[in-house]
C-alpha cells in the first residue's frame, strides 16, 4: 500500500470516542495489539512515565493518556522511518495516525511507536482537527515545531 492510499484511508477513518479516566503508571502498562497492523506493541514503564510527565498541548492531550491503549489498538499506519539524530534510543520509529473525539472536538493523534527488538509505544502528538485538515496543514505548515514531525513524514515519503 502507498503512502497516498495510507493518508486515504486515514482520512477516511472512524474517530475514536474517548471518555472515561484510567491511570497510565499503575494499569496500562502491558502490551496491546494494533487491530490495524496485528503487530504487538508494549507500553513500557519508561513510555508510560514519559506520557504521564508531559504538558504538551494542554487538556486535550491529558485527557488522551488515560485512552493510551484504545489509541495503541485503532491506530493507522502511516509511516517508518529511521531517526534523525545519531544515538536514538530505537533503530526505527513507525509513525501512526489515530482520528479521535474528546470532549465532543475532532483531534488527529500522531503516535511513535519505537523499534529494537520489540515494538514500545514512545509518544504522540494531538492536533485539533481532522487527519485531512492536519494533514493540510503539515504539508504546507514549516514554522511550527508541533507541525515538523508530520511535514518531515509527508515530504521525505513523496515517491
Amino acid at each position: 500500500m502507498t503512502l497516498e492510499e495510507r493518508v486515504e484511508r486515514i482520512i477516511c477513518a472512524s474517530e475514536v470516542e474517548l471518555a472515561g479516566e484510567a491511570y497510565i503508571l499503575n494499569n496500562l502498562r502491558k502490551i496491546y495489539t494494533n487491530l490495524s497492523t496485528g503487530n504487538k506493541i508494549t507500553l513500557s514503564h519508561n513510555s508510560a512515565g514519559k506520557l504521564a510527565l508531559h504538558w504538551k498541548d494542554g487538556e486535550a492531550y491529558q485527557k488522551s493518556i488515560a485512552h493510551v491503549p484504545r489509541i495503541i489498538e485503532s491506530m493507522q499506519f502511516l509511516e517508518e522511518m529511521k531517526p534523525d539524530k545519531e544515538g536514538a534510543s530505537f533503530e526505527n520509529y513507525s509513525y501512526y495516525i489515530t482520528p479521535a473525539n474528546i470532549a465532543s472536538e475532532s483531534y488527529t493523534i500522531l503516535s511513535t511507536v519505537g523499534r529494537v527488538e520489540q515494538e514500545i509505544y514512545y509518544d504522540h502528538n494531538i492536533f485539533k482537527g481532522t487527519p485531512a485538515e492536519v494533514f493540510a496543514k503539515a504539508k504546507s505548515e514549516t514554522s511550527d515545531k508541533k507541525y515538523h514531525r508530520l511535514n518531515k513524514i509527508l515530504q521525505d515519503t513523496k515517491g
